[in-house]
């Protein structure tokens, strides 16, 4: 079941390109929830170039480059149905129950900057059953997680509980030539709710989430060194993230329909020190190496409300209609030379606001007709009011100025889907997706102290797909093609005549298809795959220097494939009581340029991840053995030429250790 239309919903009914991310496969990555939902979801990318600077592509539809604000995302990123920044993107995700990955644009029924596909994550609420379980793991390179889950029933029929607490840490396991080794983890999250239910037809849910996420990763790494992955920073860094919130559900059934609410707060903050300065380059470039280093502070404030009205499960008539709201204050403090454009290249303090405020209507109608058919169409009406504000610890007049926009669009979304039996269904489908406007937050405006927003990205997506459900229900499949034509997509490029990074827009198509399915070989056994295609072109508009027209999209592979096999039976043949279990996981991701220049591209890579684990008759203990990545492959997760020198981010090395999870 998902909830990819805001009902309940058999997968194999809905007209779309979905994936369903598990909360075992989750757990393969507990650092870094966005790695796992990727090598599970097949044309789905997870950039992830340094702290606070992580973003999804689907499809290849995404910023081109480096995200320019927080809010310059494609992928639509929620938690339960709220909305987050791409500051939060990071988030841990614990105690979830699945994650759902939808491709094409979204933005009918989620919201806005979701051009390229959405990310749902559901979490597991308190809804009274009894789970008290704890986990531990340890393993290499210093990594341990000690996780505690507590849900049951507090007033019978009147009020149930939930809550999750994870702490962890890991070693770095990047070599350093004036530090410590870096990469280091240090994690400390929560999450927890209460739910009333002592009215009739009535659910109210009031959850709260806080993580604190502390790291030393390299800002960048400098590619073809001896002993790679090897940084040359000449200082430390240093980032720390901490995130808290509280979501506020207000549900109840009529005799015909659902009556939603939605109310959410998040603070979401990054503070990091970085030095922009690396030995290893300076010596490629011949210079002698100098500290560089800055700090930056993030912070934003961000509160939404939705309130929708749905048909009741199950009903023929499937229909949502509904209005958001959504405001954020943010605010940008950046000490380093490399806040302001020359000849202020000395160190000065920079401060910038951007605050927007989002309003939505929408509505989405599924009908079925003549036996076999159905026809599916919906709509979303968007105003946004987005304001930047710029100054400075030294008052020039040249670095200080503010800027507004506002803009109403529309996004919507239409599906022809054909019931050929009980168990194979086809759909074409066409949608339209609008990101907001963009002012550039994350580096100096290259016109004019507060220059004026780049245009909205806009795009229209053709599908056409078959999901079908095989040989007694033990083979799904599920099939789709697409084109996405993107126009105005914001992307960043290195000027060669400055030397210095700028923002532009850029048209774009991509064009591809995925296959998903998941088998019962034997009882006991099964098999789960998926492959990925996509074509990828720039086209011929925009401000660079360069001609990029014809340049695949930047952090798009043409290939990815994921597979997994899992496997359970009793241990008797062992003459051992319980159940034995094996899981296999394996992800290949194709090479991909790393720049809209096409200046190099980023090496494919292999992920293999495996789990032996054994569980007692009463399901109550279960010891098991695993290892991650255990063809050490250091990921390339993002890549940038600067000042001549290929430079690029990694993921974590090879991992192997124990677990034991106990219930109670």
């Amino acid at each position: 079941m998902v909830t990819a239309r805001k009902t309940n919903e058999d997968l194999q009914t809905v007209p779309e390109s979905i994936t369903v991310v598990s909360r075992e496969n989750l757990m393969a990555a507990p650092f870094d929830p966005g790695a796992a939902i990727v090598r599970n979801s097949p044309n789905v990318q997870w950039i992830n170039r340094a702290a606070g600077q992580q973003f999804f592509s689907i499809r290849g539809v995404s910023s081109l480059g480096t995200p320019v604000n927080f809010s310059d995302g494609t992928v639509a990123f929620s938690i339960d149905g709220v909305p987050n920044s791409l500051m939060s993107a990071s988030n841990l995700l614990l105690d979830v129950n699945r994650v759902e990955v939808m491709r094409g644009p979204q933005g009918t029924l989620w919201g806005s900057n979701a051009l390229g596909g959405a990310i749902n994550v559901v979490t597991n609420q308190p809804d009274g059953r009894r789970d008290l379980h704890m986990t531990s793991e340890i393993g290499s390179n210093g990594y341990r997680v000690g996780e505690l889950v507590l849900g049951g029933n507090i007033i019978p029929d009147t009020l149930d509980g939930r809550m999750a607490v994870r702490f962890g840490h890991q070693d770095g396991d990047i070599r350093s030539v004036f530090t410590d080794d870096l990469g280091k983890r240090d994690i400390a999250a929560f999450r927890g709710g209460l739910r009333f239910t002592g009215i009739d037809n009535t659910k109210i849910t009031l959850t709260g989430n806080y993580l604190r996420d502390e790291g030393n990763a390299p800002f960048y790494l400098v590619r073809n060194t001896a002993r790679f992955p090897i940084s040359g920073t000449l200082t430390e860094p240093k980032s720390v993230a901490t995130q808290g919130g509280a979501t506020l559900t207000v549900e109840h059934e009529f005799s015909a329909f659902r009556v939603t609410s939605v109310s959410a707060y998040q603070h979401n903050e990054m503070q990091s020190e970085t030095d922009n300065a690396d030995k290893l380059l300076y010596d490629q470039l011949g210079f002698p190496a100098f500290s560089a280093r800055g700090r930056l502070d993030d912070k934003e404030d961000i509160f939404t409300q939705e309130l929708r009205l749905n048909s009741r499960d199950g009903d023929p008539v499937r229909w949502v209609v509904g209005a958001s709201a959504a405001r954020t204050d943010g605010n940008r403090t950046c000490v380093s030379a490399q806040c302001a454009p020359a000849p202020y290249f000395d160190t000065i303090t920079m401060d910038t606001r951007l605050d927007s405020t989002t309003l939505g209507l929408f509505g989405d109608v599924s009908i079925p007709f003549a036996q076999r058919w159905e026809f599916s169409i919906g709509g979303r009406l968007n105003h946004d009011d987005i304001e930047l504000k710029r100054r400075n610890s030294r008052d020039i007049a040249d670095l200080t100025g503010s800027n507004s926009t506002a803009q109403t669009y529309p996004t919507g979304r239409m599906a022809l889907a054909y019931k050929w039996s009980d168990d194979v269904r086809t759909y074409v489908s066409l949608a339209r997706g609008n990101a907001t406007r963009v002012y550039p937050l994350f580096g100096y405006p290259v016109n004019g102290v507060v220059a004026d927003p780049y245009p909205a990205g806009t795009g229209w997506t053709y599908e056409a797909g078959i999901k079908a459900s095989l040989v007694d229900h033990r083979l799904e499949l599920d099939a789709s093609v697409y084109h996405n034509a993107i126009k105005n997509g914001v992307m960043t490029f290195l000027d060669p005549a400055l030397g210095t990074f700028g923002t532009t827009y850029q048209d774009y198509d991509t064009s591809g298809f995925e296959l998903q399915g998941r088998m019962l070989l034997t009882q006991g056994l099964t098999v789960t795959g998926g492959v990925g295609y996509t074509h990828s072109e720039l086209g011929a508009n925009g401000a660079t220097t360069n001609t990029v027209a014809g340049n695949g999209v930047p952090n798009t592979p043409k290939w990815t494939v994921t597979t997994g096999l899992q496997y359970n039976r009793s241990a008797s043949a062992l003459d051992l009581p319980g159940s034995l279990s094996l899981g296999a996981q394996y992800q290949f991701t194709g090479s991909r340029p790393a720049d809209i220049d096409d200046s190099f591209d980023l090496k494919p890579y292999h992920i293999v991840n495996m789990r032996v684990g054994w569980k007692n008759d009463a399901n109550s203990l279960e010891i098991y053995a695993f290892g991650r990545n255990l063809l050490d492959q250091r990921a390339e997760t993002f890549g940038s030429l600067f000042l001549g020198v290929e430079t690029v981010a990694v993921g974590p090395g090879r991992i192997a250790g124990l677990g034991l999870t106990k219930s109670f």
